[in-house]
């Protein structure tokens, strides 16, 4: 069942695995074609209270948006790129145009998290290879739920900037998917065998930007979090990813001292084997590198959107890395 619900979930990263226009304003606009269930259809709708009208007045209100724009310059107007951004924010119009901005400056100032999303570059396969990082499926719920593994990545090997990019990348793979726009995703972070080695990777200044990305600008809808087995070594990292999360956000972190308190709260026949599952970590990696591979064009494509950054420099009033400079390789 998980890998058929996993399977469903990939038509939308295959059937986008073309390049879309960047035209902020193109003589012609993408029409949607609606593919969902019924049962999707019925999600949605009570959801994020989702029909056709609803649905063709937001695309419609934020393509003229984005055309009178003055300071979006290139930026897809396809109907399941700006859906991200409305189900995201349950239709509210003015704040899913305030995100698709903040989406879009983001990926200028965090340059070295966002650009070159290439499934082929030499990092980003190894990361991939490591199996550290697992798409299950799609639960009862409908939610999507992925599993990082935090000991599987080498510390030694990988940078925060390696891992930060990675994990874009996994991500952007799963944004143009409607079910997961309409039902929202599930994390579990499995912290057990972590090292010293893997919580000092991040800065204070990598997590709170991380966290203001996932509050203002990443189009993904966090149903749960679950964090299981933390060491008292990455107890510091937890406290500041609370202080950083919103107050909603906060409620819906959990934090699990084992593996069998977690499953009190997860579906389990998800899960891969060595977890109490059926599904083989190597094949759930195999569905993923097709899928990142599907959608390869799309990915290296994000780099052309474009917005004039300045207006938005103090809502992103971060600390700048100066030690890394996008663009050199990390070994």
């Amino acid at each position: 069942p998980a890998e058929t619900a996993f399977a469903m979930t990939t038509t939308a990263a295959a059937a986008a695995g073309g390049r879309f226009s960047v035209n902020k304003c193109p003589s012609e606009y993408l029409e949607y074609v609606c593919d969902l269930s019924d049962g999707d259809r019925q999600l949605a709708k009570v959801e994020l209270g989702e029909d056709d009208q609803v649905r063709t007045q937001g695309l419609q209100h934020m393509r003229d948006w984005i055309g009178r724009h003055p300071h979006i310059r290139k930026c897809r107007t396809d109907p399941v790129f700006l859906l991200r951004f409305l189900r995201a924010r349950k239709f509210n119009l003015p704040q899913a145009c305030e995100m698709l901005e903040r989406y879009l400056s983001m990926r200028q100032v965090f340059r070295i998290w966002f650009e070159n999303l290439d499934p082929e570059d030499k990092y980003m396969k190894q990361c991939v290879a490591t199996e550290g990082a697992l798409p299950l499926g799609v639960d009862k719920r409908g939610r999507m739920v992925g599993l990082i593994r935090v000991r599987n990545f080498d510390a030694a090997k990988f940078t925060c900037h390696h891992l930060g990019r990675f994990t874009h990348m996994a991500l952007e793979s799963f944004y143009d998917d409607q079910r997961v726009q309409i039902g929202g995703g599930v994390a579990i972070i499995d912290c057990q065998g972590a090292t010293m080695a893997h919580f000092t990777l991040f800065k204070l200044s990598d997590i709170r930007n991380f966290m203001e990305c996932l509050k203002h600008a990443l189009p993904v809808r966090v149903q749960e979090v679950h964090v299981i087995g933390l060491p008292r070594i990455g107890a510091a990292i937890g406290d500041l990813i609370l202080n950083f999360a919103s107050a909603e956000m906060k409620r819906r972190i959990f934090f699990h001292s084992t593996l069998e308190d977690a499953m009190k709260q997860l579906d389990q026949s998800l899960l891969p084997v060595e977890y109490g599952g059926v599904q083989d970590a190597r094949d759930i990696v195999e569905r993923l590198r097709k899928r990142l591979e599907d959608g390869r064009d799309t990915l290296i494509q994000l780099d052309e959107l474009e917005i004039d950054g300045e207006p938005y420099a103090a809502f992103w009033n971060q600390g700048q890395d100066e030690d890394v400079e996008f663009g050199m390789e990390i070994d």
